[in-house]
């Protein structure tokens, strides 16, 4: 491949990362998950298997290539094969020609797929097989300084003042004027992880406390990506990322277009809420008519319920969720009005107040086409109760009572950041949701949910007193903004303000004092428009096809330098099919001996003597009889080394007998539950067929070593 020259003489190469269709039977185990590399003492011949990092059995050493990488037949010999910059290699061995250490290195971990020899300065250890994804800038924070040194980041966060200290850096550097300590920065559009795969793995990191006192993580990264080809083309470097206040260039002329679906609580006392909501979303298209957005904005609908432990009552109850109105298919108000002239409230009760809110969002999330036509996608839960998710028990057989789909808020709150979908969340409080004791439970659940990634804030609205009126302000106030922030984008004429159900629009004399439903309607505002922000920087991210920035090896803060509640990037561990396979069989068996205790007659002692048969059937070591002392989780060796120097920390792991003990049975049974979420994540992700990528970056690469970009949170 050929480099070229950036304006901070750093040499810069192009690759672009193509995911593949994954295809292979198990061959691995759990053993293999995640590599740490150690440089130590290694073998002088081909090996069966890789070499394991020195004082590790479980795990194999990885690198990856720098630039200009070229592999050899025999250490010494000259290169013959250029192998693209950041693909990730495994060492079967080490020689010394000529005092350069090369290795032998491969694409997967069976000999045949050795591929030759390389330099040792031609790679670089990579400890952890994880990778970062930029958050969105829509949460308001500044683009990202990639630094070249620790010492230049650790420079701008002992300063008084972190973030106009890097504010100064990207104003020099957007000003053309290249300084020494930046190798580059963030783009101000936002890259879409799950549409665009990028590697910005991570090579090393240290926490550290500012000046200020706030902890942060300093991270090195290395990262090579595709350089715009018009730009290479002309021989000149790719543009620096404008101050952040310029990102927001506008829509006028795009296909950008927004939609909000509503999934709606159906059950009894609902009635009023489902009147008010039709009613309104007919003065939206009246809205979105008048600002000649009718192609531009779309309304859908969703109800839900929960199903029954009687049969014969969840039929009569008729769905636990239904999509009435698919924004992808309406065609304006009138036909809206009529696709929902059936949705009314349940004729009879459901089993418990908590319905099955999840159902109806996972419903919604899944809605066919409508990610493909709208940008910008908010879902708006409308109940006045909680949402199953496990933690609730039936009365009569006191077992614990789950969403049809197995999740939980945080569950749903992934699936939705990764689809770039937010959450919004009117919570009722009803007197009969206090009367059940509802509401604090409901508002933590809530809470959760609506911390939406796009913006890093919560979209949670609760409804003093499940006030109809106070509610059908709420949603006036959401959709009229949002339909009002795409008028003011896009060019067209400015929406009249919607008037309420009453027919006048609400005013309020100018000297008198705000209320709580005043600075509800403001803070509805500061969502909305944050949300449409970080919506349109993913669209121009896009449409302009921005794309990482072009630095080899860089440090970086995982917080934004000005406000440091602010998460500039997520962590990702990439695992193979088999690695995430025999990831679910560790916690089934850890699942299936919990359980077994639960319902044992001898003492919980018998957890861990039942978790050290699981451990032996996993253990590479046929002595590991240290394993039946265990008193802690992690000394059975199920998941220790390759959870060994992450950033994070395993509940799992950290368990021990003691604990498991005093928890008690309520205690356990969330422990288990929380495992078997975990599990079925996995299963969405392991049929996720569209996102495994090649990270050797070869076309005759064993598809068993394609890996699944998952979020570091789901790991147990």
């Amino acid at each position: 491949m050929n480099g070229r020259t950036n304006p901070y003489g750093h040499r810069m190469i192009a690759l672009i990362w193509n995911p593949w269709p994954p295809v292979r039977a198990r061959i691995t185990r759990v053993w293999l998950l995640i590599g740490l590399l150690a440089i130590g003492a290694g073998a002088l011949a081909t090996a069966a298997e890789p070499l394991h990092p020195q004082g590790k059995r479980d795990i194999y050493e990885r690198v990856l290539t720098r630039p200009g990488a070229m592999v050899a037949t025999t250490p010494g010999a000259s290169g013959q094969d250029l192998i693209k910059a950041l693909s990730r290699l495994y060492v079967f061995a080490r020689q010394d020609s000529a005092g350069q250490e090369w290795l032998q290195v491969g694409t997967g971990i069976q000999d045949q797929s050795i591929l030759g020899w390389l330099p040792a300065a031609q790679t670089v250890p990579w400890k952890q097989q994880l990778t970062l994804a930029f958050t969105n800038q829509g949460a308001g924070r500044e683009p990202m300084l990639f630094l070249r040194d620790w010492d230049d980041l650790r420079a701008i966060l002992d300063s008084s003042g972190p973030g106009p200290a890097a504010q100064a850096l990207r104003t020099t550097v957007a000003q053309g004027q290249p300084d020494p300590r930046v190798l580059a920065v963030e783009p101000a559009n936002f890259i879409d992880f799950s549409k665009q795969f990028y590697l910005l793995p991570i090579l090393d990191f240290t926490e550290y406390r500012a000046i200020t006192g706030d902890k942060i993580r300093a991270l090195k990264v290395a990262s090579v990506t595709l350089p715009d080809p018009a730009a290479a083309s002309a021989g000149t470097p790719p543009p620096a990322a404008p101050p952040r206040n310029t990102a927001a260039a506008p829509l006028a002329g795009t296909d950008y277009r927004a939609a909000v679906l509503f999934v709606i609580d159906s059950t009894v006392s609902m009635g009023p809420y489902i009147a008010k909501t039709k009613a309104a979303i007919a003065r939206f298209y009246k809205q979105i008519q008048q600002a000649g957005l009718g192609d531009r904005v779309a309304f859908g609908l969703v109800a839900f319920r929960a199903a029954s432990q009687d049969p014969a009552k969840t039929q009569d109850l008729e769905f636990v969720a239904r999509t009435y109105v698919n924004p992808a298919q309406v065609q304006g108000g009138q036909d809206f009005l009529t696709r929902v002239r059936d949705l009314d409230e349940a004729r009879i009760s459901t089993d418990h107040f908590d319905e099955d809110a999840y159902a109806g969002l996972k419903t919604a999330l899944d809605t066919p086409d409508w990610k493909q036509r709208f940008a910008e996608r908010h879902l708006i839960l409308i109940t006045d109760a909680g949402a199953l998710d496990g933690t609730q028990r039936d009365p009569t057989t006191g077992q614990p009572v789950q969403s049809t789909t197995g999740f939980n808020a945080n569950q749903i709150r992934g699936i939705a950041a990764e689809a770039g979908t937010s959450i919004a969340v009117l919570h009722l409080l009803t007197p009969e949701a206090r009367r059940q004791n509802d509401t604090e439970r409901a508002a933590a659940q809530y809470q959760t949910l609506s911390d939406n990634a796009l913006n890093q804030q919560s979209a949670y609205f609760p409804i003093p007193d499940g006030s109809v009126a106070a509610f059908g302000r709420a949603i006036d106030v959401y959709a009229g903004r949002l339909i009002e922030n795409l008028a003011r984008a896009t060019g067209s004429p400015e929406p009249k303000a919607a008037p309420h159900s009453s027919g006048k629009t609400a005013t309020r004399p100018a000297a008198a004092a705000a209320t709580p439903d005043d600075d509800q309607a403001a803070r509805i505002r500061a969502i909305v428009d944050s949300l449409g922000h970080a919506a349109r920087l993913a669209y121009l991210g896009q449409v302009q096809g921005t794309r990482a920035p072009e630095v080899f090896q860089a440090w970086i803060s995982d917080k934004d330098f000005a406000d440091p509640s602010i998460t500039a990037v997520d962590v990702r561990v990439l695992l193979t099919k088999d690695q995430l396979s025999d990831l679910q069989q560790v916690l089934k068996g850890i699942v299936e001996a919990a359980e077994s205790d639960l319902n044992a007659d001898d003492s919980s002692r018998g957890f861990f003597d039942r978790l050290a048969s699981v451990a032996a059937k996993f253990s590479v070591d046929p002595a590991a009889g240290g394993i039946q002392k265990a008193t802690q989780l992690a000394d059975l060796g199920l998941l220790g080394e390759y959870l060994q120097g992450l950033p994070y920390k395993s509940d799992v792991l950290t368990l021990t007998q003691d604990t498991w003990t005093r928890w008690g049975t309520m205690r356990q049974v969330e422990f288990i539950d929380q495992l078997k979420k975990k599990i079925r994540r996995y299963s969405v992700y392991y049929a996720d067929q569209g996102r495994w990528v090649d990270l050797a970056q070869r076309a005759a690469v064993d598809p068993a070593e394609q890996v699944y970009p998952i979020p570091l949170t789901d790991l147990p």
